[in-house]
């Protein structure tokens, strides 16, 4: 071989070494930075934190969770005013059926209760889920008792009641790591009830019936609707009531000079409103009972009608403050329930949509 040609074949072989060993380094360098993301998530997902929910348990779960799990449909709008839907996994058939409200349909497979709110935790178990997040007026015993074996943590909220809304807020801005977001939302909901509490301070209670529903069931206290009626400074006619179901002859001799009325059970609790129809004839309904056509509120037409959706956002602080505007329109001129009712769709990355109430309400009344 020439000198020449020995010396282009060393060279070629020096640049093949120069490529295999780059190479190499480039490919080292990959897996270092894969194996180093893999022990970071890995790491992540095996941080924990200590919560404490409604019953003040200490429950110790994943910093980032994946995989939740989810019963009641107060609990799920905590869920989604926090923006945290995409870690929800499974939930109850009442979230499920209410296919407009969450950005998402859930699925068949993704439903983990019948209509009787009997669940699955098989179901639960099979989907991975890494937290299960109840109420204290289910059996959370029984999940606990279910879940916890498999390594899923069960947290149990009071997120319909109106007094726990704001620890509420806090413990899933816990939970999903969303401490700020919670925060501007409790502040939001606190401004507003400081400015109720200011207004009517002093002022002569109005006498109000409210009716949840069906005919005389009433709220009294320990009733989930009571302090709705309560923080809304209402006199509540039938709170000393030892009965949630009351004779409706009842309402006549107390003759309540406003008349609150949650729905009824033909119209379905959902983002979509009730039809003008509904409202017609649920307030017909009313107003034809016997000797109803005595009641000052009837003679007046001194009725406020709440689809079941709108009077429960914010653990019913919304329909709190539709209530107190209605009953006490002049000393609230700068309470906007409506707007209010707006800004929790808002919250929830959904569109306003009006018609919830009769009388309807305009966002700046």
């Amino acid at each position: 071989m020439s000198y020449k040609r020995l010396r282009n074949a060393l060279l070629i072989s020096a640049f093949a070494v120069s490529l295999s060993l780059g190479s190499a380094t480039i490919y080292a360098e990959e897996s270092t930075e894969a194996a180093t993301e893999a022990t970071t998530e890995a790491a992540d997902s095996a941080e924990t934190h200590i919560v404490k929910d409604y019953f003040d348990r200490e429950v110790e779960i994943p910093v980032n969770l994946t995989k939740v799990a989810v019963c009641d449909s107060y609990n799920m709008e905590c869920i989604n005013v926090l923006g945290a839907v995409d870690t929800v996994a499974g939930v109850d058939s009442f979230i499920a059926n209410d296919t407009e409200a969450w950005g998402r349909v859930f699925t068949q497979d993704e439903t983990i209760s019948n209509d009787n709110d009997e669940v699955n935790y098989e179901a639960v178990v099979n989907m991975g889920c890494q937290l299960f997040i109840t109420s204290e007026c289910y059996d959370y015993q029984t999940a606990i008792d279910q879940l916890e074996p498999f390594g899923i943590k069960v947290v149990v909220c009071k997120a319909y009641d109106t007094t726990n809304f704001f620890n509420n807020m806090k413990l899933f801005g816990e939970i999903f790591n969303k401490e700020d977001r919670a925060q501007e939302i409790c502040d939001y909901f606190q401004s507003n009830l400081d400015y109720v509490n200011k207004q009517l301070d002093g002022v002569e209670k109005k006498r109000v019936y409210f009716e949840y529903r069906n005919p005389g069931r009433v709220t009294i206290p320990g009733d989930s609707f009571y302090n709705m009626i309560e923080y809304a400074h209402a006199d509540n006619l039938f709170a000393d009531s030892e009965t949630k179901d009351i004779d409706i002859e009842a309402v006549v001799e107390a003759n309540p000079d406003y008349i609150v009325k949650v729905s009824e059970p033909n119209v379905a609790w959902t983002y979509e409103p009730p039809t003008a129809d509904d409202f017609a004839r649920i307030k017909d309904e009313l107003y034809t009972r016997a000797g109803w056509d005595e009641i000052n509120a009837v003679k007046n037409d001194n009725t406020l009608l709440l689809s079941g959706y709108v009077q429960g956002g914010a653990a019913k602080l919304v329909g709190t403050f539709y209530v107190a505007k209605f009953l006490y329109p002049d000393e609230l001129p700068d309470l906007h329930p409506e707007a209010i009712f707006a800004k929790w769709l808002e919250y929830q990355g959904k569109d306003y949509i009006a018609g919830h109430t009769d009388p309807a309400y305009g966002l700046e009344d």
